[in-house]
């Protein structure tokens, strides 16, 4: 009765209503899903720029420590020095002291009245006691220890921003004997925080503990040298001394508008760095995104009421188009691209294919009848096909897709995207239906795509990130001139066994050590490739081993497979030791205290291409290094993202996220490739595959090979750093040289066309501001071309070797330079190899 009653109804009920209510829902429901979206986009954006600023802050906060500590440094060499007026009478190592910090203007000794007793010239006399006020504050406190000041505008004509550092000088018993200050100048960690590139609205801050804003960049309300409100420093600043850091969204004052800010402590100072980004900018993308989405749900709401509309005034025409349209999908049927299928898994199993089935698979109907489909997929997929069918045999008029791998009739395996459906309750059909499409071109083409698409966005990213290490790489080569030409000559200098040569030979060492390092920067930022030559892998590795064994802790074990016969591959020996040591670093952070740690070198022939998650490996011979753990292991979210810059799964302040991406740079620029594969809770595998070479490894040439000296032949040198250029006349002079040294490169100029033939040769750096070293020897060989011109650049690349050697340059010589480099590229440009 209730049946016959609910059948009448829904006989009654009209189709058109029904189809109207659809249609509103449907509507809602795009409606609710476009606000859903909007809303988490929403939320997205916000986590990507929050992540953002937050790496800014944790790099610029290591940048900003570096170089107060350098600063903080030689105030405490200083203040050994002893009493104010012992150190006014060794006033001249103060300048010897600035010479390497280059962000300070000045340093300042002051006796316990207040009185500068000692200072550098770059400094003016500072006469009002508001400039100073480190001096009462370390005589009321002394156990101040580090002071900094709030800034102030100071330097000739009070037109440099500056902030002092400094510390207090004990008398006689412990009593107040006055102070030794730095003055730093802003405007160096302006062009610091001028490098990052933070788009619209984004700005970078260094502030005090008590909220004085020392600079801000960039400053359109000129907010430099103001104090932020005592409520807006309380409600930033508790966090941060509480925390370590402030991550999230605030009301800027200076702004007046919300902002996503990222603040962190600068170590061992009571300074805070900020980074951040304007929300109304941040989202600036989101409301155009936003936008279309809203015009797109409105177009896309209209065509649903439209189709909806369309489909009621069809339906009157259904039942005279039933017989044409059964006909037409007869037809469709047997010329359809895509393969039909009526099977029975019950009773009978395969009774019908259309003609498309036998173009994919080439099986006809007569070699599959009375079989199932099941028995043609891959057997690996078999038992997964076999768990839908029993799951589509139970629910009736149920549609499962799937794809499989399919036999073909030649003993060939193809994909297809399988799509079953249960009628086995319909007495027009009484099968499982399946459609069947020839998927095998697709899924090679989105491969090669997800391929193609990783690696450019790993590109891209490496590039950017190479920028910025090949910028702080060229500024430290310059430095490192200096330190290794006086190094050298304090070694040449200094009696054979002494402590001071001793000592010099340690700076030296030192030295050398870090010029390597910066080796290693410019090959994450691809502008030089290291120095390669065939090297014995398996001899760098156990070195490397050796002191990551130092490192284990206890309860760890390192297991070491090396190979019998020496590997030999085309490689940089410390790019080598930096891949192993890196991966050996990660393994070390997944253990944890214990666990075990594998590291194996093999030799291994790949025939055929080998396609990688994040590389790809081309067919030739390799050397396989393996670096495997048993520790946490990875998702699939971290093994994407595993390369990219800045990405770490470290806590905040234990990993800067550059030690793989640097891994990956140097396998791919070697012609490598690197293979991951993780199992949570299991451990990971980090396999490394170097190109093998039949050289043997060549011997490194012979420190010892005596120095071929001038003969008092004039050479103009040319350099903007004038620190560098001392050294490198100083080191000319030993080697039996008269040189000429020249900062500005106008000036040069002018005096080599005043007396063209007095020098013998010409020594220039390339990155200078009025000319480059390029430039320069075009202008200074088209006056005389006979002239041997020799180029000094932070890094040789393809770009400028074209370039030197269209301006006739003899020779390239990579900073920082060794006198024994010089001599030798001078006695070649010379003619007296």
């Amino acid at each position: 009765m209730l049946r016959g009653r609910l059948r009448s109804a829904l006989e009654r009920l009209s189709l058109v209503r029904v189809l109207i209510a659809l249609g509103v829902v449907l509507v809602a429901i795009n409606i609710g899903s476009a606000v859903w979206d909007a809303l988490s986009d929403r939320e997205r954006t916000f986590r990507d720029v929050q992540r953002d600023v937050s790496n800014i802050t944790s790099l610029l906060v290591e940048q900003t420590a570096g170089g107060l500590e350098a600063v903080d440094l030689v105030l405490r060499d200083v203040q050994r020095m002893g009493t104010s007026a012992q150190i006014a009478a060794r006033a001249a190592r103060l300048h010897d002291e600035l010479a390497y910090l280059p962000q300070v203007a000045a340093i300042l000794v002051f006796d316990e009245q207040g009185r500068i007793v000692a200072r550098t010239n770059e400094a003016p006399a500072i006469v009002d006691r508001r400039e100073r006020p480190f001096v009462d504050v370390h005589k009321k406190t002394r156990n101040l220890g580090l002071f900094v000041s709030d800034p102030y505008l100071g330097g000739p004509g009070n037109r440099s921003w500056r902030f002092a550092i400094s510390r207090r000088l004990d008398g006689p018993g412990g009593t107040f004997g006055g102070v030794v200050a730095a003055l730093v100048e802003v405007a160096s960690y302006e062009r610091l925080y001028g490098t990052i590139e933070l788009g619209e609205g984004g700005f970078i801050g260094l502030f005090s503990a008590d909220g004085n804003i020392i600079t801000r960049v960039p400053d359109p309300h000129h907010v430099k040298g103001t104090k932020l409100s005592p409520a807006a420093s309380d409600a930033l600043l508790e966090k941060v001394r509480r925390d370590g850091r402030l991550d999230g969204r605030v009301i800027s004052e200076v702004l007046k508008e919300p902002v996503l800010v990222s603040i962190a402590a600068v170590r061992g100072f009571p300074l805070y760095v900020a980074s951040g980004k304007s929300e109304r900018e941040a989202l600036e993308a989101w409301r155009e995104e936003t936008r279309f989405t809203a015009e797109r749900t409105l177009l896309t709401s209209i065509a649903m009421l439209a189709l909806i509309g369309l489909a009621a005034w069809g339906l009157n025409r259904r039942e005279r188009a039933l017989e044409e349209r059964e006909k037409r999908f007869r037809a469709m049927i047997e010329r359809s691209g895509d393969a039909v299928v009526l099977n029975n898994p019950r009773a009978g199993g395969i009774f019908y294919v259309s003609p498309a089935f036998e173009r994919i698979t080439g099986y006809s109907l007569a070699d599959v009848r009375g079989r199932h489909v099941i028995d043609y997929v891959h057997p690996e997929q078999r038992a997964n096909g076999l768990a839908k069918r029993a799951e589509l045999l139970n629910r009736p008029g149920h549609t499962v897709t799937s794809e499989f791998l399919m036999q073909h009739k030649d003993g060939s395996y193809r994909w297809v995207e399988m799509t079953m459906t249960n009628l086995l309750e319909e007495p027009a059909v009484r099968a499982a239906v399946l459609n069947l499409r020839d998927i095998t071109e697709r899924k090679l083409a989105d491969a090669e795509r997800s391929r193609l698409e990783n690696r450019l966005r790993q590109s891209a990213k490496m590039e950017a990130v190479g920028r910025l290490a090949g910028g702080i790489a060229h500024d430290f080569n310059n430095i490192l001139g200096g330190i290794l030409g006086y190094a050298e000559m304090l070694v040449e200098s200094a009696p054979e066994g002494s402590a001071q040569r001793r000592y010099a030979q340690n700076v030296l060492t030192a030295a050398e050590r870090a010029s390597s390092l910066v080796e290693q920067i410019l090959t994450y930022s691809r502008s030089q490739r290291g120095n390669r030559m065939p090297v014995d892998l398996g001899a760098i590795i156990a070195e490397t081993l050796d002191l990551v064994r130092g490192s284990l802790s206890v309860e760890s074990e390192l297991q070491i497979t090396l190979p019998a016969k020496s590997l030999y591959v085309i490689a940089d020996p410390t790019q080598v030791h930096q891949i192993v040591m890196n991966l050996c670093t990660n393994a070390m952070h997944a253990i944890g205290e214990r666990g075990t740690i594998r590291v194996s070198v093999q030799a291994i022939d790949t025939p055929e291409e080998r396609v990688f998650a994040h590389t790809t490996l081309a067919p030739g011979q390799y050397a396989l290094v393996k670096v495997e753990d048993t520790g946490r292991g990875m998702d699939a979210r971290t093994l994407g993202r595993l390369f990219e810059p800045f990405f770490t799964t470290k806590e905040v302040g234990k990993g800067t996220g550059l030690g793989l991406s640097l891994v990956y740079g140097i396998v791919t620029d070697s012609g490598g490739a690197i293979e991951v594969t993780s199992t949570l809770g299991k451990g990971s595998c980090f396999a490394v595959y170097l190109p093998l070479v039949d050289a043997p490894a060549v011997a490194a040439d012979d420190p010892r090979t005596p120095v071929l000296r001038g003969r008092g032949e004039r050479v103009l040198v040319v350099d903007d750093e004038e620190p560098l250029l001392a050294v490198t006349c100083e080191t000319l002079k030993r080697l039996g040289y008269e040189p000429a040294g020249f900062a500005d490169a106008g000036a040069a100029l002018a005096e080599f066309e005043r007396e063209p033939e007095r020098y013998d040769a010409v020594l220039t750096d390339e990155v200078m501001p009025e000319f480059t070293g390029t430039q320069l020897a075009t202008v200074l060989r088209g006056r005389r071309a006979n002239l041997p011109v020799i180029l000094v650049s932070g890094y040789v690349g393809t770009l400028i070797s074209e370039l030197a050697t269209s301006a006739g340059v003899h020779e390239i010589l990579k900073k920082p330079v060794h006198a024994q480099e010089l001599a030798s590229a001078l006695a070649r440009a010379l003619g007296r190899d």
